[in-house]
């Protein structure tokens, strides 16, 4: 019988410790234990008792004030300052935080606020199979001084072993092999005295490697119309980028003889082979023996063979003077988290990539080599060589085969995943910004496999409604978000901006009161190429839904812009805008008079408080609420209307709304 629903959930305690026993005890680190503190958590579930867990956060400078041990200090502050002396340069006179992770039986994670270290951890960890300094305190897996040790391709060879032979690893064993998907190019690595050549692979079944990697601004080894004959014949393996090359040590010590690189695998000045090839990339990664992600590698210059920094040892010594062995080395925050369901997150440049995404979700069986170890996923479970034990956690390849074996029950599964993909994906770099669309269309491939249902550039039919309200979700960073200069996508699409969105997020009781209250009528997507789910030139769409008129108001509040609906009767309404919006005078082709609307601002446009009027088109319903789009008049397409926006309104306000056609461009 499962435990009750309260006691799966973690709970907090109060310390019931005397005061006699707590006295030696550090008011600032706790001696480094998660137990006994106020805000302790418990975690019920654990089958040998409460584990417990305690995140602290220490200001910097009172840390840094403390005196050493042998003067009187905390011993246990002391092997803090120590981790921090050796890895994060400069946090002494910080104003800034120190946050340290405990948890029960395992490493101490340490962090300090601030960009300069953003990202970067600090694990604390018994050096010793013997006994631990003290009781809570874990002791840490080996990881090898290098990525190309003999330790790590034992480790690889494991991991990938393990998942071909396990029989409940259907999903990996399942991953589709379609001859219309295979690569028309490999890279044949041969044995060391044999030449490295690209050979012909179309209609032909090759075990073969995959490189996911960054291309970065510097010269990179393509194939073009020009040397791929010279390339087929013979490719030095010094003319190879040092990246290219670690990948090739890698293919052959995976027992592999070919391996698929984009740059050299497609004719890069050839636009119709890079639209047939690059339009197969989902196929080409999922059908691969292994991708070799280069996750930590930022071009083709830098190589993912390399020495690791080596970990530090920390000086400690109990009460009655004995010294124990007690390190500290350098880690990220890569592990997956089974309660919330989060896959693995690998940290370094490439998971910035908008193309990587991809390439990451479809893969059956990836090696991500960063700086700090190598991680194993593959669509069942992970491992990496600090936690190196096999079991099924949450991974980013298996996203897409759960939602798909939950869409008999779960319609919405699907669409869900698409929706995280998306958040995630805007939050990535292009290099060419029109790849956009064809970066993604992998992805889309399988979702419109599973669900039968037409692609709108970014959006789904069947589930039009809730793809239709993305929010623009700008960074700090991000400035201020304007429309592009060459179109991309139809405004209604996430695709016609460079910004990252986000969708709303029902729980199942929401979900079930959220209907779609528009209609399509009808739908047109033109294509600028032959990848079916690619690049657009244009787009349009037909619904038919409630429509009410009013007038948006622009003003600047805090050092940004906001905007906000006057609707007669109803109280002011602020939407969330796509990106920066300006008033827009116009000339309607019929009547030739001067017509006010609101359009999305470019680049050199004034921005300026303004009203104007918009047309409101209601979109969904959900508990006495309205979520909708906010349109102006189109200039590019005369009667048409494009995106602001969008707004949400309890439904009292929108008692006037007419049904109205309108056509979205």
């Amino acid at each position: 019988m499962p435990l009750p629903k309260s006691l799966r959930q973690p709970i907090r305690r109060a310390s019931t410790s005397s005061n006699s026993s707590r006295r030696n005890v550090c008011r600032q680190c706790n001696n480094l234990d998660p137990r006994g503190y106020a805000s302790t958590v418990y975690h019920a579930e654990s089958k040998k008792g409460p584990i417990t867990s305690l995140t602290l956060v220490i200001d910097a400078l009172s840390l840094e004030r403390n005196k050493l041990p042998n003067e009187g200090g905390c011993r246990f502050c002391g092997v803090l300052i120590q981790a921090l002396d050796a890895f994060f340069d400069g946090w002494r006179g910080n104003r800034g935080r120190v946050t340290v992770d405990l948890k029960e039986k395992g490493g101490i994670i340490v962090g300090v606020e601030g960009d300069g270290w953003k990202g970067e951890l600090v694990e604390i960890y018994a050096g010793s199979a013997s006994r631990a300094p003290w009781p809570t305190l874990g002791i840490g897996h080996h990881i090898p001084l290098n990525s190309g040790s003999d330790d790590t391709f034992n480790f690889a060879r494991r991991c990938i072993q393990d998942c071909l032979t396990n029989p409940k690893h259907v999903a990996c064993k399942t991953a589709r092999k379609a001859l219309n998907g295979t690569p028309k190019r490999l890279l044949d690595v041969g044995r060391i005295t044999a030449p490295i050549r690209l050979i012909d692979a179309q209609g032909k079944t090759f075990q073969y490697a995959t490189l996911s990697h960054c291309w970065g601004t510097g010269p990179i080894l393509t194939t073009t119309k020009s040397n791929w004959k010279k390339l087929s014949s013979n490719i030095p393996f010094d003319a190879l980028p040092p990246l290219f090359q670690d990948a090739v040590i890698i293919t052959r010590q995976l027992g592999l003889r070919y391996i698929w690189i984009d740059s050299l695998c497609i004719i890069q000045d050839s636009t119709r082979d890079w639209e047939t090839e690059s339009s197969k990339m989902g196929s080409i990664y999922e059908s691969s023996y292994i991708t070799i992600s280069a996750t930590g590698s930022s071009n083709g210059g830098t190589r993912c063979l390399l020495d690791r920094r080596k970990p530090i040892k920390i000086d400690y010594q109990n009460t009655t003077r004995r010294e124990f062995a007690l390190r500290a080395r350098k880690t990220t925050d890569h592990l997956p988290d089974i309660k919330t369901v989060e896959p693995a997150k690998p940290m370094g440049p490439l998971m910035a990539r908008a193309w990587a995404l991809q390439e990451h979700v479809l893969s059956t069986r990836i090696l991500h080599y960063t700086t700090t170890e190598l991680l194993f996923e593959c669509k069942t479970s992970y491992r990496c060589e600090c936690s190196p034990t096999r079991k099924s956690y949450p991974t980013t390849p298996a996203l897409i085969p759960k939602a798909i074996a939950k869409q008999s029950k779960d319609h919405h599964a699907l669409y869900d995943a698409w929706q995280r993909i998306v958040e995630l994906y805007t939050k990535r770099e292009l290099t060419v910004q029109n790849d956009k669309l064809p970066a993604l269309s992998g992805i889309a491939s399988k979702i419109k496999e599973a669900t039968g249902s037409s692609y709108l550039a970014g959006l789904w039919k069947e589930h039009l409604a809730s793809d239709l309200l993305w929010s623009s979700t700008p960074t700090s960073a991000g400035g201020e978000i304007r429309v592009l200069d060459a179109y991309r996508a139809p405004s209604f699409s996430w695709a016609s901006l460079n910004t990252p969105i986000s969708y709303y997020s029902p729980d199942e009781d929401e979900r079930s009161t959220f209907n779609s209250i528009i209609k399509l009528l009808s739908s047109a997507i033109a294509l600028s190429g032959l990848n079916p789910l690619g690049t657009v030139f244009d787009g349009a769409m037909v619904v038919r839904g409630p429509c009410i008129s009013a007038v948006l108001s622009s003003q600047p509040k805090d050092g940004n812009w906001e905007y906000t609906l006057l609707i007669k009767g109803t109280s002011a309404i602020r939407i969330s805008h796509d990106c920066m919006l300006v008033r827009h005078d116009m000339t309607d082709n019929g009547s030739k008079e001067l017509e006010h609307t609101v359009r999305r601002a470019a680049h050199g446009d004034i921005l300026a408080a303004f009203k104007a009027p918009v047309l409101c088109l209601s979109v969904a319903r959900y508990e006495g609420w309205l979520s909708g789009l906010v349109l102006g008049r189109s200039e590019r397409i005369n009667g048409a209307w494009e995106r602001l926006g969008t707004f949400s309104v309890g439904m009292e306000g929108f008692g006037k709304a007419e049904e109205k056609d309108v056509r979205l461009v």
